[in-house]
């Protein structure tokens, strides 16, 4: 195996970090020189990747975000494949032999725009933060309430900025969710409906990405930023996203609200063994659900 990226990506940091405690100028206040500021490029790093230290100290830079975050998923696709025969659960048909699919579940495709509740709070210290959400996420089939795909979970998130510019933030994130997803269907449209059930639950996934932001001068007299992202599979059922979102932070008495209007596309596959006994479906038959959607949201929150 080759050496990690992203060990080295932490080992320059490390040493940047070293170098700047080490090269810190008399003329900065509140720190220290040992005599190898002439010696360290300090100035030029900093050019590019924003001040290294933060000028009044750590505690200075702490800030705490709450919100909720109200969303709409809209799926392009949503297919179920197991058992020699792939399932579209948006238009109700199975690809490649509709005599399997039955019309006793016509009516029981997934919704294929369920409303999606965010609850977050995130803590940031200079250029690192942490989030926790938790993220109530089910699309339950039309006709029965028990059916459908249902991933509700607690996600840990932390990203560090690279770059911290007075206008432009680009850093890595990473994000972990706890619980694990997972598929129901009872009674589904195989060659005896009645007794096809299915249950299947896959591993929680787990991202690593990139975002930007930008935070122009105000336009208008209205403090406003835009932000991007892309997340790719690290672990567990693979998760990819990218998404990109408009800020607004008007600013009231000692707190900042912000609003922030997204648009997300994501694709998610999850595996694994079913789980009910039925006699036309044996247990232990490996089913896969891959689903693709777009995020529309809109989130309301508070700075402290």
């Amino acid at each position: 195996m080759g050496k990690s990226p992203f060990k080295k990506a932490i080992v320059y940091i490390i040493f940047i970090l070293a170098l700047s405690a080490l090269g810190w100028s008399h003329a900065e206040a509140q720190s220290y020189d040992f005599g190898f500021g002439s010696m360290l490029p300090l100035k030029s790093i900093e050019s590019f990747f924003g001040p290294l230290l933060p000028p009044n100290g750590f505690g200075d830079t702490f800030r705490s975000e709450l919100g909720i975050n109200l969303a709409t998923l809209v799926y392009q696709k949503i297919l179920l494949s197991g058992n020699g025969v792939t399932y579209d659960l948006i238009n109700n048909t199975p690809a490649g032999d509709e005599a399997l699919f039955l019309p006793t579940v016509a009516g029981r495709s997934l919704d294929s725009g369920p409303i999606v509740y965010d609850f977050f709070a995130k803590f940031r210290v200079w250029r690192f933060a942490g989030k926790v959400d938790y993220s109530i996420f089910e699309s339950r089939s039309r006709g029965r309430h028990f059916d459908g795909f249902f991933f509700n979970s607690v996600i840990l998130s932390g990203d560090i900025d690279i770059i911290q510019g007075p206008w432009l933030t680009a850093g890595v994130a990473t994000k972990w969710w706890l619980n694990n997803p997972f598929f129901r269907f009872n009674n589904f449209p195989t060659v005896d409906p009645k007794n096809t059930n299915i249950y299947f639950e896959s591993t929680a996934p787990a991202t690593i990405g990139a975002y930007i932001r930008y935070v122009p001068p105000e336009i208008l007299g209205f403090p406003v930023h835009f932000e991007a992202w892309a997340d790719f599979p690290l672990k567990g059922s693979p998760w990819t996203s990218v998404g990109a979102a408009l800020v607004f932070r008007p600013q009231i008495y000692r707190f900042d609200l912000f609003s922030r209007l997204k648009y997300e596309r994501t694709t998610l596959s999850i595996s694994g063994s079913n789980t009910e006994s039925s006699p036309s479906l044996p247990t232990g038959q490996t089913w896969d659900l891959n689903l693709n959607w777009a995020l529309y949201g809109m989130e309301f929150g508070i700075f402290f």
